[in-house]
């Protein structure tokens, strides 16, 4: 563990002590804006260890009066010193780090006689913020904040790593406070964005991201951007980027790397010709090449039996039609045949018998288009061979909605769109939803039409019908979900909480067209695996849409 000797006091040119800064590079401090206000060169001292150093404001992060935002400053010495600068975190780390009343430090220099530092024992949570901008910092008893404290680094002292910058705090009469406020390290870099080539991140080398912030430094964010970007992500951003950077960092940080190869290809447009350039071929150096069309290998070239169950107006009956699909194609389709309810099952398989011919010896699936009540039926345990009693699960089953599949559908054309983006992505990255989500059909709905670049839902459970409807209205074209029902009292126990995680963990980086025989595969495992065991490939069901796959209606379908 170092000897915290980052710790340091800045003050007037003059001599007097104004706050505390902390070192982050052999020759550069951060410390508050408005502690610095009206100057540009001041003091530096690392207690017991190094006194009166010059330095320069050489960066200020907008500042100007109390309650503004971009309370930073950074400070640059005029020689290096021999200190290891202070550890940062990450800033997708801070929820985690301050869970659970987590204690941290501050080192501010007040005002006092014998002229030295105090401390104080601090807590903070990214859910007590003010204005998307401050933490609140509550002093644990017998601490206290005070003038002097600006500028000063919340670190654990655990580990040494800093979270954030005391910027301010309610002072009382005795001129102390217990409650103050906190600029956590993921605001402290929207107001110097060379921060962020010392931070942790989670994403590229180091390097690499130094070289990509060094040649979109001073470009900033246009509305010609805000298009690019909300067309990259699906949605607008909750507070819109200060430069192209801090779009940049937003696609990077929230989206995979596709999504930032596609963004950068989009930025590159807007820029002038040698940073153009330089983009293209930092590009090329760094990430992976955007997806391409559709491949061979995928589910567009599997052959399928398109099984299409219409439940007529009035009888209790169901229109039963049996489609080929062969090279993207419709191939030879059976006869349309009226059956009540009770003998679908029947009509299907021996129609299914009927029309193998086409198929076999080929790479196949089965889908069943059906009604929305029916998509969450066993089809996987219906018979390809009756009389030999040889169960469908043998090949791919998935389900479709038979909505889309009409021609004026506008489920099927919300499908379209989803379904292009999501191959455009070229993986999964599946939304969860648990067995104890409690939202309404309503807020389900609003959820789905607010974020149109989710393409694929993996629940915990059957879904119930208001949410089905609304996936089924917003076009999701990818489903996925275990008929197990969930039986726990207690949601923290809950087996179908595992069952989630495995299933979306198993879909998470596949290519949308290898979903059909990955459900094959997890059905496969869910065989061998113990009866008195969940398992998330027993009693599953797949939703797989693909709008493209579209047999002409049959002459008898009732309008």
């Amino acid at each position: 563990m170092d000897d915290w000797e980052w710790r340091a006091w800045v003050g007037h040119p003059a001599g007097r002590k104004l706050g505390a800064a902390f070192l982050v590079t052999p020759t550069t401090l951060v410390t508050c804006a408005h502690t610095l206000h009206g100057l540009d060169e001041a003091r530096v001292g690392f207690p017991g260890l190094l006194e009166d150093l010059p330095a320069s404001v050489v960066a200020r992060g907008g500042w100007d009066r109390a309650g503004d935002p971009g309370d930073v400053a950074v400070l640059e010495l005029h020689e290096p010193v021999p200190y290891a600068p202070a550890r940062l975190a990450g800033p997708a780390d801070l929820p985690a780090r301050t869970a659970g009343g987590h204690a941290f430090t501050a080192c501010g220099f007040p005002n006092r006689k014998d002229d030295g530092e105090r401390y104080a024992s601090v807590t903070t949570s990214p859910h007590q913020r003010m204005r998307r901008e401050w933490w609140e910092l509550r002093t644990l008893p017998g601490h206290w904040l005070e003038e002097g404290f600006s500028g000063s680094a919340v670190h654990d002292e655990a580990t040494g790593e800093v979270i954030g910058m005391v910027t301010n705090a309610e002072l009382g009469r005795d001129r102390r406070a217990s409650l103050g406020w906190m600029l956590p390290i993921s605001r402290m870099r929207l107001y110097w964005e060379e921060l962020d080539d010392l931070l942790p991140l989670g994403w590229l080398t180091s390097p690499a991201r130094r070289e990509l912030r060094t040649l979109l430094d001073g470009v900033p964010f246009t509305a010609p951007l805000a298009r690019d970007l909300g067309a990259v992500t699906g949605r607008p951003p909750v507070e819109a980027p200060r430069s192209a950077w801090d779009s940049v960092r937003l696609v990077a940080e929230g989206f995979p790397e596709d999504r930032l190869t596609r963004y950068l290809g989009t930025l590159g447009r807007h820029l002038p010709g040698p940073r153009r350039h330089h983009l293209d071929t930092w590009t090329a150096r760094h990430l992976r090449p955007a997806p391409g069309p559709p491949r061979a290998d995928t589910a567009s070239a599997l052959a399928s039996l398109i099984v299409r169950l219409e439940r007529v107006t009035f009888g209790n009956a169901f229109d039963v039609t049996v489609h080929t699909w062969i090279d993207g194609a419709e191939g030879p389709s059976q006869r349309t045949e009226r059956v009540r309810e009770r003998q679908v099952r029947t009509a299907v398989e021996t129609s299914v018998a009927r029309s193998l011919h086409a198929v076999v010896d080929r790479d196949w699936m089965i889908e069943f288009a059906v009604p929305e009540t029916w998509l969450s039926k066993p089809f996987e345990t219906w018979h390809v061979d009756r009389v030999k009693k040889i169960a469908m699960r043998k090949y791919p089953v998935v389900v479709r909605d038979v909505d889309r599949l009409r021609p004026d559908s506008i489920r099927r054309d919300q499908a379209r769109l989803r379904w292009r983006l999501l191959y455009e992505r070229g993986r999964s990255e599946p939304q969860r939803i648990g067995c104890d989500d409690t939202r309404k059909g309503a807020e389900f709905q609003d959820w789905l039409e607010a974020n149109d670049d989710y393409c694929v839902l993996v629940y915990g459970c059957r879904p119930v019908r208001s949410r089905l409807a609304a996936a089924l209205n917003n076009g999701v074209p990818v489903m996925l979900w275990t008929r197990t029902a969930c039986d726990a009292p207690d949601h923290a126990t809950c087996r179908n909480h595992r069952l989630l995680d495995d299933l979306a963990a198993a879909v998470e980086r596949e290519h949308p067209g290898d979903l059909p025989r990955v459900a094959l595969a997890l059905r496969k495992k869910a065989l061998s695996a113990p009866h008195d065991q969940p398992h998330c490939g027993r009693d599953l069901t797949l939703l797989w849409d693909d709008p493209s796959r579209l047999p002409d209606p049959p002459l008898a379908m009732e309008v």
